[in-house]
């Protein structure tokens, strides 16, 4: 009979680890998800900034041409 209730606890037990690892994975995927998409944001927003310094580089070289016209 204690064999058995021994057997129920460390089954028991072996569980809640289980869980507890699952749910740690869990919470490490999401973090790495999160830096992820931050990366992400960080890159188009750089690629904005790289596109609209060209836009106002040509604006400014166009308006050289025409004043020179």
């Amino acid at each position: 009979m204690i064999i058995l209730i021994l057997l129920i606890l460390i089954a028991a037990g072996l569980m809640a680890v289980r869980k507890q690892q699952k749910a740690r994975a869990k919470v490490n995927y999401w973090a790495h998800i999160n830096e992820l998409e931050a990366q992400r944001k960080e890159q188009i927003l750089a690629t904005a900034i790289k596109m609209q310094q060209q836009e106002n580089t040509d604006s400014k070289a166009d308006c050289k041409w025409k004043q020179a016209s």
